[in-house]
């Protein structure tokens, strides 16, 4: 569960990846720095993504041990 869902993919990645494929076939002089650009902000894109999912994780882990916790005192 530490891989971004298909949801994610579903959503986001895919459409992203067209629309910057199609940007970058629009330009005409080929600049570099159109496609750096572009490449940054995937990048960080998947960084955030996986962030947000390891404290998702960690949430869920927290939430599970304390709802064992409040059983076993019962």
């Amino acid at each position: 569960m530490s891989t971004p869902s298909i949801i994610f993919y579903a959503i986001f990645a895919v459409p992203y990846i067209i629309l910057m494929f199609w940007l970058v076939k629009q330009d005409k002089r080929k600049s570099a720095w159109g496609i750096s650009i572009i490449t940054l902000i995937g990048i960080l894109a998947i960084y955030f993504s996986q962030k947000a999912s390891k404290v998702a994780m960690d949430n869920y882990k927290q939430r599970k041990i304390d709802n064992q916790e409040e059983l076993e005192s019962r």
